[in-house]
């Protein structure tokens, strides 16, 4: 009863508590993927899986939307953390996959056909990242199924299986497997070498920006990166942000940024106007060979009044 009077009275507070955090999202992954090292792993090989559908309420994924890519960048930094501190006991770490591949969707029920609870997530895994979720269905595989209804069971897939889901035109990320981050782990040197090995970051650089007073972050991980207005059918990709920017100032195909790495230097390309540092720039032509600028490592990008900010991190 006492529930019942609070929900009345507080009926924010009661949807505050109900709805899907950040930290809550990634904490759901990696602790799936803690789990399946430690059911999977044998001898020296650490066995841990690559691609992650991960389902939630409507209304909490359309919350975190702008966000994902940055969870997603937040996963990965917790995913490499703990190979890290397992690599000891388990030295043979490659992953079965080449990328990690993470597909965000809206889902009202779970592949158990179990109702998702506001403020929780369904995560299904499988070991390898070569195909799609469609097409592993159809394939009658064995995955990972992880909620509050299903913890850590096995589920046989079947072509009804994602029925109801759409995953074909939802947040999907892939990115390479950086096995660079461990480079710098112990290894066996010549007596009196004086050998140091720096490992790569993982990523180039970041973007940010802000909507509806809210910062968000995009990690640049490839040598070539293109910005658009967000339209229907497409989602952001490790080549590709695109941005749901309410007032209109950003065009499709409106910015494109390289990474040189022979210069290790950043050019940008621009097919819309917009200011970098204060300066207007030439355009460049849809279907034409991109003329490109420098871009220096710490840039404004100003399109309307919609703004970027650039941060080379090389």
């Amino acid at each position: 009863m006492l529930n019942k009077i609070k929900k009345w009275l507080l009926p924010d507070e009661e949807e505050e508590e109900k709805r899907l955090t950040n930290q809550v999202l990634v904490n759901q992954v990696v602790e799936s993927f803690k789990e399946t090292i430690g059911r999977e792993s044998f001898n020296k090989r650490m066995m841990y899986d690559c691609s992650y559908l991960i389902l939630m309420r409507p209304e909490d994924y359309h919350h975190a939307e702008l966000r994902l890519a940055g969870i997603t960048e937040g996963i990965l930094d917790e995913f490499y953390s703990h190979i890290n501190e397992m690599k000891s006991q388990y030295p043979r770490y490659d992953p079965i996959g080449s990328f990690w591949d993470f597909q965000y969707c809206p889902a009202e029920k779970g592949v158990d056909n179990t109702e998702i609870e506001p403020g929780s997530v369904q995560v299904v895994s499988a070991p390898t990242s070569e195909k799609s979720w469609m097409e592993l269905s159809s394939e009658q595989i064995k995955v990972s199924v992880s909620s509050k209804h299903s913890k850590y069971s096995k589920y046989d897939l079947n072509p009804n299986t994602f029925a109801n889901i759409d995953i074909l035109s939802k947040g999907h990320f892939r990115v390479k497997f950086n096995k660079e981050l461990f480079a710098s782990e112990p290894g066996t040197t010549s007596a009196g070498a004086n050998t140091s090995v720096t490992p790569k970051k993982d990523k180039l650089a970041t973007l940010q920006f802000v909507i509806n007073k809210q910062r968000y972050s995009f990690p640049m991980r490839e040598k070539q990166l293109k910005i658009t207005r967000a339209v229907e059918g497409l989602t952001s990709t490790a080549t590709l942000l695109c941005i749901n920017e309410p007032s209109g100032s950003l065009q499709k195909e409106h910015v494109m940024i390289k990474y040189e790495e022979g210069s290790r230097l950043f050019y940008i390309a621009l097919f819309a106007d917009a200011f970098v540092n204060e300066q207007k720039l030439e355009l460049s032509r849809i279907g034409e060979t991109p003329v490109w600028h420098p871009l220096k490592n710490d840039s404004t990008i100003v399109c309307g009044i919609f703004q970027l900010d650039f941060k080379s991190e090389v």
